[in-house]
């Protein structure tokens, strides 16, 4: 029994959205009911890299919209993603899009790809003027292609847009006016990788609450004037540096994200930091070497640097900061990479908390340094550290640190992430070395490996925690937090292989106050 054709149509409109091209395609041929449905669904994606042929997508594309538009429904959101190579395909093109827009559209997705053979041809496409008179759009995305001529004419209309994304598309600063003037509802834009431009100016937008200016040619100004806006990108991939900035209005203006060029003076920062006196959350990134950094801000709360600066460089002053990360790395200015820092995902410390991520060989020299730094910036409680074992090929001269006499740093916690298979006398060696840094109340080890596999790690975190306290006052805690085990034994430490958990991977030691001999617990 065919009970789903029973549903009202919304319902199956709804089972539809789970559905890709072709299966909303196989669902329009079992009846005359299912093709009514079909036509009707009011979410219309079209990828020209389902279609196993240039012909058949541009066929299907036009026999769904002859289905759709006698409805005279709206459309809740269209995505087109093709490239266009012939005269026909820009006519079928064209001829869809203006059914669309007489019905209405809430989300549009415009996609020309110029990866073709044929690139003039997307290049040279212009989106129909009637878009510009969808007073129902709420969201417009627009890659690849050309503008309608008549925005030139002020002629928008756009009074429900709260999400405006241009992709690749050249415009100029007028662009930028019309759409921030005619759109009183817009809360994001998000500018990228859009040439002809180079400033960008937006006066007294009442709703705007997010920018995203990603530019590959020379910006010279970003004056914005929004008393909502909360959070700003502005990414310079291609080193032509940091534009003249604006935005001391904008009290609620709490993240600020830059990526590209350093600043040239040394004071750089800290007049780049004065454009936001209310910031709170600070992502500052440059792929160039950057002699030395300096900062000082009283709001400022997080603070994630990715440059090229040592430790000795970094000056910085934060009394109510609570987390600073720093890496090396390239990978962190690429959104994908946050899958393989689990640590900054994870930050649930209440305290002030330092997360490092270094990048190629660590040596003695760079503990030194790290040592140095925790002193100078007074008040951090907690040290995160990440060390990739691809990084650890001088572990050896590691013993160097022993010969250098500075009493370890205090603090709270220390955690440790050890990742990958590497012989357990290099993860001692790191032990050794973070535990000659700090002298933490508790230490966690993280790790890709099984901890059973490297017990000797474990003991050697043990014993050198111990050294650090008064044996006669101390004993030490072992949790594994992923154990299953819920009761707590004492045992020798000549029994500890025995008692690692299979699927240990995490492994934390807490120092507590005792009396007697020390001994375990788990």
């Amino acid at each position: 029994m065919d009970r789903i054709s029973q549903l009202p149509d919304y319902i199956a409109h709804h089972i539809l959205s789970f559905s890709n091209t072709l299966e909303l395609v196989r669902a329009s041929v079992l009846s005359k009911h299912w093709l009514d449905i079909t036509a009707s669904f009011p979410i219309l994606e079209f990828s020209i890299n389902s279609f196993t042929s240039r012909e058949s997508f541009f066929s299907y594309v036009e026999y769904t919209m002859s289905l759709f538009y006698p409805q005279n429904v709206p459309a809740h959101k269209f995505k087109l993603n093709t490239t266009i190579e012939e005269p026909a395909e820009l006519e079928i093109v064209n001829r869809c899009l203006e059914l669309l827009f007489r019905n209405g559209v809430k989300v549009l997705v415009i996609d020309i790809d110029r990866s073709s053979e044929s690139a003039s041809a997307s290049a040279g496409y212009r989106l129909p003027n009637i878009l510009l008179s969808v007073s129902m759009l709420e969201s417009l995305t627009v890659r690849g292609c050309e503008l309608p001529s008549s925005l030139k004419l002020g002629i928008v209309k756009f009074k429900s847009l709260n999400y405006l994304e241009l992709r690749d598309v050249r415009i100029d600063n007028e662009v930028i006016k019309y759409f921030t003037t005619s759109c009183p509802l817009l809360q994001t834009l998000q500018i990228v990788r859009c040439n002809g431009f180079n400033s960008f100016c937006v006066d007294g937008h009442q709703s705007l609450r997010n920018v995203l200016i990603f530019y590959s040619t020379r910006v010279e100004r970003v004056d914005i004037e929004a008393p909502n806006l909360s959070t700003l990108y502005v990414i310079d991939r291609d080193g032509n540096g940091a534009p003249r900035m604006n935005l001391t209005s904008c009290k609620k203006l709490t993240t600020v994200s830059y990526i590209g060029h350093p600043l040239p003076n040394s004071n750089g920062f800290t007049d780049f930091l004065s454009n936001f006196p209310y910031v709170k959350s600070l992502f500052l990134a440059t792929i160039y070497k950057c002699s030395n950094f300096k900062l000082s801000s009283n709001s400022l709360r997080k603070l994630v640097l990715h440059s090229n600066c040592d430790f000795e460089e970094i000056e910085f002053s934060t009394p109510n900061l609570v987390l600073f990360t720093h890496s090396r790395n390239s990978r962190l200015l690429f959104p994908t990479v946050a899958k393989r820092w689990p640590l900054v995902k994870n930050f649930t410390h209440s305290k002030a908390c330092m997360q490092c991520y270094p990048d190629g060989c660590i040596d003695a020299l760079w503990f030194q340094k790290l040592r140095l730094f925790l002193a100078k910036k007074s008040g951090l409680k907690v040290l995160n550290l990440y060390i990739h074992a691809a990084y650890s090929q001088k572990y050896t001269e590691l013993e160097k640190l022993h010969a250098i006499e500075l009493p370890p740093y205090e603090l709270e916690h220390v955690v440790l992430q050890l990742e990958s298979h590497e012989e357990s006398l290099a993860h001692i060696a790191f032990v050794d070395a973070v535990l000659w840094c700090c002298r933490p109340r508790s230490l966690t080890l993280r790790s890709s490996f099984p901890f059973e596999e490297h017990s000797d790690v474990v003991k050697f975190a043990y014993e050198k925690l111990l050294q650090q306290e008064d044996p006669s006052h101390t004993k030490i805690r072992i949790e594994w937090p992923s154990s299953s085990r819920a009761q707590k034994h004492m045992m020798e430490l000549k029994s500890l292989s025995m008692a690692l958990p299979h699927e240990g991977e995490t492994v934390s030691f807490i120092k507590e106050e005792a009396k007697g001999t020390p001994y375990l617990t788990f």
